[in-house]
């Protein structure tokens, strides 16, 4: 099975504070968020890929970006709500900018995170990284017994979530090795290989592009029976 993750797209608009959003911060998408989205739909109707599920976190910003995939797709499975993607609390850190979390909490925990997706101790975040981890391992699991081993499918999570993707997935250091911890800008997406529950990398954090979904795609598909993925 071919795992498309995408992050959702803007919640804020140009000349607004960014702050730190999780699960407690239920923001809606911005017109360039749903631009995101639509770009997303397009680049895969475009692309030829027939989904056999598309999945996404509770939040709206995630719902409405599930959405407006569905529509431009058509014809698609409608988005179906998985509390496995919702994103994580981010506590004391909930609703400060960066420089604020750096003035309150010091620069160590905040760098930790966004270089290695290290937990930080000082904010209380919520669930436990084991509980967030075993939800990210559950859903996969879980979609690899629904569905063919050649289908595809999307699914539409936050930040923070999509980096436990990586913590189970073969070739996952090289993903971490630009020191950004496995970040994902938003409206960019991810592919992986799931066989049983385990997961390979094949692209990581880039712009959907209807002429390149496909080789990815097909490159999945090739490494599948040569290579032995890892089990969570």
């Amino acid at each position: 099975m071919k795992l498309i993750l995408s992050r959702h797209g803007n919640t804020f608009e140009p000349g607004d504070k960014v702050v730190w959003v999780g699960r407690r911060t239920d923001l809606p998408l911005t017109a360039e968020g749903r631009r995101q989205a639509q770009h997303l739909g397009n680049a895969v109707r475009k692309a030829g890929v027939m989904l056999s599920g598309l999945y996404c976190g509770p939040l709206q910003r995630t719902r409405q970006h599930a959405e407006i995939i569905a529509e431009r797709i058509g014809g698609s499975p409608l988005p179906i709500v998985d509390s496995s993607l919702a994103e994580i609390d981010y506590g004391a850190w909930e609703g400060l900018s960066s420089q604020e979390i750096i003035a309150q909490f010091g620069r160590e925990d905040l760098e930790a995170w966004e270089r290695s997706c290290a937990w930080p101790a000082s904010a209380s975040w919520t669930p436990s990284e084991a509980m967030l981890a075993h939800g990210v391992t559950t859903f996969v699991k879980r979609l690899a017994q629904m569905h063919g081993r050649d289908s595809a499918v999307l699914a539409v999570t936050s930040n923070g979530v999509l980096r436990y993707f990586l913590q189970f997935a073969v070739g996952a250091l090289m993903a971490k090795m630009g020191g950004q911890g496995g970040k994902v800008t938003t409206g960019h997406i991810c592919i992986l290989e799931v066989q049983h529950g385990s997961c390979r990398v094949h692209a990581w954090n880039i712009a959907p592009d209807p002429h390149c979904l496909p080789e990815l795609l097909s490159e999945a598909s090739r490494t599948r029976s040569t290579d032995a993925p890892s089990s969570p």
